[in-house]
Formats: structure tokens, C-alpha cells, sequence
């Protein structure tokens, strides 16, 4: 008789209670920790290529770009990422699909007496896990995404191919300084000695830093504005097209999937582009056409998703001003609608006056609900605040109750969007009424 096993669909509750009581220590940034986990397991992070990423806004979809690409070029690709939006092995990724719960058991088990020893943080813990399996499953490039700021990031013992610097905003102000160039030097911490660094930053405060860092590595600047043209763009529901223009190749006509839909997909597309062709001129065999094919199949959920067609229901995580700026700008850009309806939550440490007034020329109706986080803003902030701007706006007990309530007056011809938070958008997965990010 066959007997098949079933994969647990999640940690057992021992675990994730461990895991959880490490969010307690909440962010320290810093080294220390973490290099004496990568001791413990012999440096898994480098038994394998990688590419290490930093930035304010776009390196997610960056990154899932270039673990599309890196697959149709046939290589067994690593991505490690953060947050998640509903199970915390959507951040460990092989070949486009999260890892099992058993192999961020047998990990954890086997590094647990020490994480709890030092008082090491839950992404500290997360990150050396998912550096050991990716050795452990040999994957032949790992995509590795920074959590906060760079140069003291958890995710920096890496000695990546390339680096790639995003975006540059005004961000997590507490802990990597109050001004862009601060922001922007932390960063840069990730540049490394000789390896060419890819950059998407172009405000002057921000790309000086960057700039100056890689000089004292002797590192390759390639600046997005200074070394490629991106031209052509067309963006519509359906997804985006561009070329991409530069003294080394020219790519005409490139597709970019469905998923990652909207004109400012086009420049994190353009840099995923970039690091490949850096990548290339390596080691790696990455050809034209993987690398057409891999922005056509690459996913990366809750950035501009359409989950409905009538009405119009898009869900995007930008949860941040310089993120809510772009989809702003990007929602009549793709589609038209006679009203905008916006279900909202942020987390406390974001500024609401510029998250505001990126809104100002839609005249949205807004419902907000309080994240599911102990980091979250309530609800009954938002509305007063909302309110100072002209807007409509109206506090809800929790997201599904915000969602409900906008969906409910939702005719065919309005828009629905549903925006902010990660944990906003992951309690409404849960609660099924917005797609999960991956099948079960």
C-alpha cells in the first residue's frame, strides 16, 4: 500500500510561539548575531552565488523579477524577501514556490538553543534559516532581499555578484537617520569591494553617498539615469511594455507580466535587467530571451493586483508615502472609474501628511481599519486626519469590517483599492476575501 506524507501547512505551535516571542527584541540592528549563527552552520550564505538588494520601495518586485529571470535561465534560484503577507514561508522561496514548514523546523531546531541564548531577533532567526536551506538545497543563485536599511541589516554577511540599491525615501527614520542622504549611506552599506552596484536612486542628497561608497570599494556604479534610457513605456490593465536602451544592449519591446502592472514597474524591471546583464558578463549564462521570459512569468502578489474585474478590485502593499504616491499616480493611469473607494491601515510609524496629500487629486472615499500588528496606528487616527484633508473618511472595528463596508457600496463602475499595511492586506487573505498570494 502507498502511503503518502502531507506536508504540515504550518509550523507546529511550539515553534511558532518561539518565533514569536522574538519580535520582542524587535529590531536591533547589527552584526554580531547573526555572524555567530552563520558560524553555527559553517557560512551557508556563501556556498552560493547571490544578489543582494536594499531600497525604500521596489525591491521586492525587483527581486521577483530576477528570480524569474534567473529560473528561465535555468537556474535553481533562491529568494529570500520580507514581510510575508499571510505564512512566514513566503519569504523562503526555491524556484518561484515557498519552502516547506519542515525544513524551517529541522533548521530552527538545530540553531534554537542558540538563537534564544544570544536574544537574536525574529528576522535574524528567519534570515539564517533561510540561508541554510538554501545551501541545503543547493540552489545555484539566491536573490536576498534587505529587511531594514543595509549596512547593519542581518541579511549583510553576504558577498553578492551584484548589489542593487532600489529607491531612496524617507523611511524607518528612527533607526537609519532623518535625512536621504543618511538614509541613503546606510544603504550603501551593502556595496561591497569590487562588485558592480546597480542603482535606481536619483535624488542628488541620495546619490552622492552611494556614489562615494562605491568609489571607496572600487565598486562599478551603474546608475539607472546615467546608463540605461527606458523608453516606449505602455502600461494598461492587461500589464506593461517598454524598451530599454543602453551603450551595451538594447531590449525592445519587453513585456512585463500582469502581475506588475503600472509604469513605475518599468524602471525596478530596468534594474532587474541590468543586474542580470551584469550577471551575464560573469559566470551565468543569461540570454535575451530568459530574460523576456522571465519578466512575462514573474509574481510578485498584492503590487497593483487586479482580484476582480467587476467592479474593479486591486489590492497593492505600498505602505509607505513614497509608495502611496505611485499608486496614486498609477490608479487612473490603468483604469477608469466613476468613484474610488480605498480600504486602509497603516503601522504607527508612518507620516501622514505626505501619504495624504498624494491622494488630494483622486478625492477617494476612505475606509480604514487598524492592521493586525502591534506596530499598527488605530483606525480612529486616521480618520480625523483624513478629514483635515477634505477627505471622506470613516474608522472600522477591523479590515474585514472596512472591506465589507466599502464593498457593499461598491457599484460596477467604481474602483475598489485596497492598500497599506502588509498585515492589512494578510488579515484579509486570511480571512478569505481577497486572494491568498500563493496556492495551497
Amino acid at each position: 500500500m502507498l502511503i503518502t506524507l502531507q506536508m504540515p501547512a504550518s509550523l507546529t505551535p511550539d515553534s511558532q510561539r518561539f518565533l514569536d516571542s522574538l519580535g520582542f527584541f524587535g529590531w536591533q540592528l547589527g552584526l554580531q548575531r547573526i555572524e555567530k549563527l552563520c558560524k553555527h552552520f559553517n557560512q551557508p550564505q556563501l556556498k552560493y552565488p547571490t544578489i543582494h538588494l536594499a531600497g525604500t520601495n521596489g525591491k521586492g518586485s525587483t527581486a521577483a523579477m530576477l528570480a524569474a529571470i534567473g529560473q528561465a535561465a535555468g537556474l535553481r534560484i533562491g529568494l529570500y524577501t520580507s514581510p510575508h503577507l499571510v505564512q512566514l514561508n513566503e519569504r523562503i522561496q526555491i524556484n518561484g514556490a515557498p519552502v516547506s514548514f519542515l525544513e524551517i523546523e529541522d533548521v530552527l531546531k538545530s540553531c534554537r538553543s542558540l538563537i534564544e541564548k544570544m536574544q537574536a531577533t525574529y528576522f535574524e532567526a528567519l534570515t539564517i534559516i533561510a540561508f541554510q536551506i538554501f545551501a541545503q538545497q543547493k540552489v545555484e543563485l539566491a536573490i536576498i532581499e534587505t529587511g531594514l536599511g543595509g549596512r547593519l541589516d542581518a541579511t549583510n554577511v553576504v558577498q553578492p555578484e551584484v548589489s542593487v540599491i532600489t529607491s531612496i525615501g524617507l523611511e524607518h527614520q528612527k533607526y537609519l537617520g532623518r535625512t536621504l542622504a543618511a538614509i541613503a549611506r546606510e544603504k550603501a552599506g551593502i556595496i561591497k569591494k569590487n562588485v558592480a552596484c546597480v542603482s535606481g536612486v536619483r535624488q542628488p542628497a541620495a546619490r552622492e553617498p552611494i556614489r562615494r561608497r562605491c568609489r571607496q570599494q572600487c565598486a562599478p556604479l551603474y546608475e539607472l539615469s546615467e546608463h540605461a534610457v527606458i523608453k516606449n513605456i505602455s502600461a494598461s490593465p492587461k500589464g506593461l511594455q517598454f524598451s530599454l536602451a543602453s551603450s551595451r544592449f538594447n531590449l525592445n519591446l519587453v513585456e512585463v507580466a500582469g502581475a506588475l502592472r503600472g509604469r513605475h514597474q518599468a524602471k525596478n524591471a530596468a534594474l532587474a535587467i541590468l543586474a542580470a546583464k551584469l550577471l551575464g558578463e560573469k559566470k551565468f549564462s543569461i540570454a535575451d530571451e530568459a530574460i523576456r521570459r522571465g519578466l512575462q512569468t514573474a509574481h510578485w502578489p498584492a503590487r497593483l493586483q487586479v482580484i476582480q474585474s467587476r467592479p474593479v478590485i486591486i489590492v497593492d502593499a505600498a505602505h509607505n508615502a513614497d509608495g502611496l504616491r505611485v499608486l496614486a499616480q498609477a490608479l487612473p493611469e490603468n483604469f477608469s472609474y466613476r468613484r474610488l473607494l480605498v480600504v486602509m491601515g497603516l503601522l504607527e510609524d508612518k507620516s501622514l501628511p505626505p501619504i495624504f496629500r498624494a491622494w488630494q487629486n483622486l478625492a477617494p472615499q476612505f475606509f480604514f481599519a487598524t492592521p493586525v500588528s502591534e506596530r499598527a496606528r488605530p483606525a480612529t487616527q486616521l480618520t480625523p486626519a483624513a478629514k483635515n484633508f477634505g477627505f471622506t473618511a470613516k474608522a472600522f472595528d477591523s479590515p474585514a469590517a472596512a472591506f465589507h463596508a466599502a464593498r457593499k457600496i461598491c457599484r460596477d463602475e467604481d474602483l475598489l483599492c485596497v492598500t497599506g499595511s502588509h498585515y492589512l492586506i494578510g488579515a484579509l487573505m486570511q480571512e478569505g476575501l481577497i486572494p491568498l498570494p500563493y496556492k495551497k
